[in-house]
């Protein structure tokens, strides 16, 4: 004979239990992201990417991008990304972490720009951790993207926003 004992939930227990197991479990498949792009003569395109996660306790993933299509040319002179990361709030601040490659700048403690500009390509990722301080409302990445595609094809930056509005 074997002794199992019960345990009862309260009242609507058993659905506050479901939505924690939904929420800790989804959390690394939550994100915020935009995108935008541009078309070029002979079919290319440009996209620009930004995407960081949506929930986290003490840091969260981001990651923006820009990306050259299509093979008129294959590869573009230069290819860049600049990422703005930032964390919004009352007397917040972040600290960043970036891909060796790239530069990262503190435009003011919760405001940080990492740039990559890639030769000879047809990406410029840039990607790391944003880890917000205490009493920050949400975080931000805006990620704009620019290219010398050929000596006569040029893309002017755009951006694409991923944050509250």
């Amino acid at each position: 004979m074997t002794n199992r004992q019960r345990v009862r939930l309260p009242r609507g227990g058993s659905a506050v239990l479901a939505a924690m197991a939904l929420v800790l479990s989804a959390t690394p498949t939550h994100a915020t992201s935009a995108s935008t792009s541009v078309g070029l003569p002979g079919g290319n395109k440009v996209a620009i990417n930004a995407w960081h996660c949506t929930l986290y306790t003490n840091a969260c993933d981001w990651k923006a991008s820009t990306r050259m299509s299509g093979n008129r040319p294959r590869l573009a002179r230069w290819i860049q990304n600049r990422a703005e990361l930032e964390a919004h709030g009352v007397s917040v601040s972040v600290s960043i972490s970036k891909n060796p490659e790239a530069t990262l700048t503190m435009v003011r403690k919760s405001l940080g720009v990492v740039r990559w500009k890639n030769t000879n390509a047809s990406i410029s990722d840039t990607f790391g951790q944003m880890r917000p301080s205490r009493g920050t409302v949400y975080v931000s990445t805006r990620s704009c993207g620019s290219a010398q595609v050929s000596g006569a094809i040029r893309v002017s930056e755009k951006c694409a926003y991923a944050g509250a509005s």
